[in-house]
């Protein structure tokens, strides 16, 4: 499931660099872009990822992009290292 989702936010970015809409000035309409999925579309936009160029045109935020994956990293870290201070704190019991 969550391979899943990864797989389509990387099909939907990946189709946003192939037409070219990466900044304002490039942004294309949504059909131009291609078959995407609405729900992961939108929660691109919702983060940053996807900026409205316009009207109905979008583009690609690279800049949107390395917060979105940074702030996954920092939430993944800090869960790791949530799990390992319970494991730690455990195994002294």
């Amino acid at each position: 499931m969550i391979t899943g989702k990864i797989n389509k936010e990387k099909q939907i970015i990946s189709l946003f660099r192939e037409k070219g809409a990466l900044s304002v000035e490039l942004a294309k309409d949504i059909k131009n872009i291609g078959e995407v999925n609405r729900s992961v579309f939108n929660k691109l936009y919702g983060k940053g990822v996807l900026n409205r160029g316009g009207g109905e045109t979008f583009f690609l935020s690279e800049q949107g992009l390395m917060k979105y994956r940074m702030d996954r990293v920092k939430w993944a870290m800090i869960i790791m290292f949530t799990i390992l201070a319970i494991l730690i704190l455990t195994s002294r019991s």
